[in-house]
């Protein structure tokens, strides 16, 4: 590509670095993209080749973002049409920093004989796809996606040569963008909601340090000389059982816990009892929702403390209140709150993933919501945690 050719990609280039440091300029960026691509839709997604699920959820900090794609294919892609997408069905062609080009990701002359054609893309007149695989970790890919309609024609090498040139600015663009954003995300946090709780909330993060822990956690540890949480620096804080044995068990259920966003699966939260003179304390070791912030930062678990003495109101009743669950809505809501996949929360209860999709459908509409990453970040951040802490409050404060 001559520097002309190149110069000609400067203000797409521009836009890609405003929006990594306003997240708002996402759709900008997108809308520029689109039009030098000559695409009707373009996407910027994440998707799990583990188990082929999609996230395009967006938000005050998030990268993901869509152009052009009716709300109505977006709930069905992320839904079904994510497992059924002809292109990503062989990983081994989807490598960080490369481009893909559908073309020879799938033959074009397959495409109208599958499903995903037929029922996807044919409705919105699409038919060719290229995109630029801007990260892949641990099976899981970040992209930057055009699709347009087959009457303007596959998408040619010279236009993969100017992707291929905005590459290393996306990729320079989005770790900025978390790097500038994380402690934005930290501040943004219901941390003040957290400080209200009755339990005590430690989160952690890939490495099991702790990110953020509530004043509760603080307390509980304090009080009983059972736990410490300690470090020099923000951010390289540890949570320690102060004996030995019970500080290896907390250690490797903490170390589990965080693991499963490495595609580690775990069945559910780990808990152990912490017994002493005069306090005991109950941890729960929770993953929480694979790659999505539930308290406004990137935790990858939670640990839960209580004190057992302490009568705390379930939050089943207080979800069924403010939302109007069923009781096997809401323990399906709150196994979702605790990190468990839909597929892990069906083989516990020995039930269909068919059916306790059917129940997440109707909890997503009453609480208000489209995704189920959404209706975690609601549960947790929303009217039914304030209710459930403001009732619980008065008990914890009694047992002091």
């Amino acid at each position: 590509m001559s520097q002309t050719e190149e110069h000609g990609l400067v203000p797409l280039i521009g836009s890609i670095y405003e929006a990594s440091m306003a997240p708002e300029k996402w759709p900008d960026f997108l809308a520029r993209f689109a039009a030098t691509f000559q695409s009707e839709q373009a996407l910027m997604w994440a998707h799990d080749f583990n188990d082929q699920s999609a996230d395009l959820i967006s938000g005050p900090t998030s990268i993901g973002c869509t152009l052009g794609v009716d709300d109505f294919f977006l709930d069905g892609y992320t839904r079904h049409f994510c497992h059924c997408n002809v292109w990503l069905e062989n990983e081994h062609l989807h490598h960080e920093g490369h481009i893909v080009n559908s073309s020879r990701l799938s033959p074009d002359g397959r495409l109208p004989s599958t499903e995903w054609f037929g029922d996807w893309l044919k409705p919105q007149d699409l038919f060719y796809s290229f995109a630029a695989v801007v990260e892949k970790r641990n099976h899981r890919s970040f992209n930057v996606t055009a699709l347009r309609a087959k009457s303007h024609g596959p998408y040619t090498p010279y236009e993969e040569q100017q992707l291929r040139t905005l590459m290393p600015h996306l990729q320079t663009a989005f770790a900025l963008h978390r790097r500038l954003h994380r402690a934005e995300a930290l501040a943004q946090a219901s941390l003040g909601l957290l400080d209200r709780l009755p339990l005590g909330i430690v989160l952690l993060d890939a490495k099991a340090q702790v990110l953020h822990a509530n004043a509760r956690a603080h307390a509980l540890a304090r009080e009983s000389g059972l736990l410490q949480i300690k470090g020099q620096f923000l951010g390289e804080e540890e949570l320690h059982a102060l004996r030995p044995a019970d500080d290896l068990r907390l250690q490797a259920s903490m170390r589990r816990a965080v693991s499963t966003g490495l595609g580690v699966p775990i069945q559910a939260g780990q808990g152990m009892r912490l017994q002493g003179l005069m306090h005991d304390l109950h941890l729960l070791i929770s993953p929480l929702p694979h790659h999505t912030e539930p308290f406004g930062a990137r935790a990858a678990a939670a640990v839960f403390i209580s004190d057992p003495t302490a009568v705390l109101h379930e939050l089943d009743a207080v979800l069924r209140t403010c939302y109007g669950l069923s009781m096997a809505e809401s323990l399906l809501a709150q196994a979702l709150v605790n990190g468990l996949s839909v597929r892990e929360y069906a083989e516990e209860r020995d039930l269909s993933v068919h059916t306790v999709r059917v129940q997440l459908k109707s909890i997503t509409s009453k609480v208000g919501v489209r995704r189920q990453t959404e209706l975690v970040r609601t549960i947790l951040n929303g009217p039914a945690m304030l209710q459930w802490s403001a009732a619980a409050r008065p008990n914890s404060t009694q047992t002091r």
